[in-house]
């Protein structure tokens, strides 16, 4: 008889620690899948501002991509009307709401150096009659290519960017002795961090190493 009325006391003890670990495994899975849920949360939320980020982009190429095309209709009317011209040496170019004149590095100056040279000074004295034709802000904008400035490193311890900027300087400076006002100029340098050609052949450094005299027409008004 004893032994009768402990056995049902084993078989519920027995019952309850089982379900106790049915009820702990149990938690143990709900914390896993919340786990795996906020993480789902979280890769939809990332997937949904990339995708956004995404649109901001194209949608910023494709007003870059209008403003030029303006830009460049801008340049056509101009030319008609015999108010911009492109003088040799250079080739013309529009972007950020700019239009202006391109040149090779190679042709405006020596390799690793800021002197002029006596082609690139020709080349300029035509850009500078040019900007008389109107009034808009210029902006000398230098570029380089991609290699490590070697011979001439002591002139240009801080390397490309130095560079660009000294070449950028010294058409600035040509272009007052031309008669532009020194106070219509602005000059910047992006070294070679603006290629306008990939990969290091020697085509492509080439067309990377280039001024820029650059007219800001977008929001500004002719004189003419």
């Amino acid at each position: 008889m004893l032994a009768l009325g402990v056995l049902p006391g084993c078989v519920t003890h027995s019952r309850y620690a089982q379900q106790g670990d049915e009820l702990a495994r149990t938690q143990d899975e709900l914390q896993a899948n919340s786990g795996q849920l906020r993480d789902a949360e979280d890769a939809l939320l990332a997937a949904g501002e990339e995708a956004e980020a995404l649109r901001q982009r194209a949608a910023l190429a494709d007003q870059m991509a209008s403003k030029n095309a303006e830009l460049q209709a801008l340049v056509e009317k101009l030319k008609q009307q015999g108010s911009f011209t492109t003088p040799e040496g250079t080739t013309v170019v529009a972007y950020d709401g700019m239009i202006g004149y391109r040149s090779q590095g190679d042709v405006l100056f020596s390799s690793g150096s800021d002197k002029l040279t006596a082609e690139g000074k020709k080349i300029l004295t035509s850009v500078a009659t040019e900007l008389k034709k109107n009034e808009y802000p210029v902006t000398v904008v230098g570029h380089t290519d991609s290699d490590p400035i070697v011979r001439t490193a002591d002139e240009w311890p801080r390397g490309n960017l130095q560079l660009g900027a000294g070449r950028a300087l010294s058409v600035l400076e040509f272009l007052v002795s031309q008669g532009i006002p020194e106070g219509r100029i602005s000059l910047q340098s992006y070294g070679a961090h603006m290629p306008v050609a990939t990969g290091t052949s020697a085509e492509a450094k080439k067309k990377n190493r280039r001024v820029e005299v650059m007219l800001k027409v977008a929001g500004e008004k002719s004189a003419n």
